[in-house]
């Protein structure tokens, strides 16, 4: 018995050097993931942890209507003034971020499941407005079917010190948005930043997607695991300079493109502007408005 497994572990070690030395000579041959997901028909990642239908393209997902957007009832919504911080940590929820004509800043749950509206925390301190998800399983329960979702609204025009996003199983859509800091963590999710002005931005994306288009002012940190991540910046590619890694994903930086196993390049243009770019199986886009 113990010769049996002892040959059944030497077969399955074989195996996975095998593999190993195919993913290395893959890679050295120009393979990407994406180019796999475009061979095989699978360029969509698959929502998995809820049965919402992707579309064919990211940038054109919109689950509410902002130019017929009615604020809820009263007793719905909740207004937060002299904030200079927001702070979102939720799960198995879409959340609508956008500006209007108003002094505060608003939240409205009137769109969300009467089932969940109690496990949604509310915390203002010196950091600004904190809103996250109670009970997760009660919001995955839920969700499978349709937690509906929370509209934020942020005074016209006005720009926040720090704004940050962490967005495990759901969905975000921000409309317009300027902060200092900006964070946006995508876990298998998906999110939509429609223009954005940061001082500094930092991206992390896991098994999701993220689209952004806007302006980075003075750093920006992007971070993806096996995810898909594309932004257009409202500038030229010599305007930054470039800290880059990929791994047996695809990255691509304006006109030029990175892949392959263990990539790594620095590029200097002396403008001080800094754009540090880690990908690993999955993809990286960045475009540049002034170039195209």
């Amino acid at each position: 018995m113990r010769a049996r497994w002892k040959v059944f572990w030497v077969v399955c070690a074989c195996l996975i050097g095998i593999g190993i030395v195919f993913c290395i000579v893959g890679a050295g041959m120009g393979a990407t993931i994406s180019g796999i997901r475009t061979l095989y028909g699978t360029d969509s990642i698959y929502y998995r942890l809820n049965p919402y239908d992707w579309d064919d393209s990211i940038e054109d997902f919109n689950y509410y209507d902002s130019d017929n957007y009615v604020q809820g009832d009263e007793e719905d919504v909740s207004s937060f003034t002299d904030i200079d911080g927001l702070h979102v940590e939720v799960s198995y929820l879409e959340v609508a971020v956008r500006q209007y004509d108003g002094d505060s800043i608003t939240v409205d749950t009137s769109q969300i499941s009467s089932k969940l509206r109690k496990n949604l925390f509310y915390e203002t301190d010196e950091d600004g407005l904190t809103i996250k998800t109670k009970n997760n399983s009660i919001w995955k329960r839920v969700g499978r079917n349709d937690t509906g979702y929370l509209v934020i609204q942020i005074p016209q025009g006005s720009s926040l010190k720090e704004a940050s996003f962490k967005i495990g199983a759901g969905r975000l859509e921000i409309e317009d948005i300027r902060a200092e800091e900006l964070d946006i963590d995508v876990g298998a999710g998906q999110a939509v930043v429609r223009q954005f002005e940061a001082g500094e931005l930092d991206i992390k994306c896991g098994a999701g997607e993220a689209a952004l288009t806007g302006t980075v002012l003075e750093e920006a940190s992007v971070d993806c695991g096996v995810g898909d991540v594309e932004m257009v910046l409202n500038a030229s590619q010599k305007d930054y300079d470039y800290e880059l890694k990929c791994g047996i994903g695809e990255l691509v930086v304006g006109d030029d493109s990175y892949a392959g196993l263990g990539s790594t390049r620095s590029i200097d243009n002396g403008t001080g502007k800094d754009i540090d770019i880690n990908c690993g199986i999955g993809r990286v886009a960045v475009s540049f408005a002034k170039d195209m």
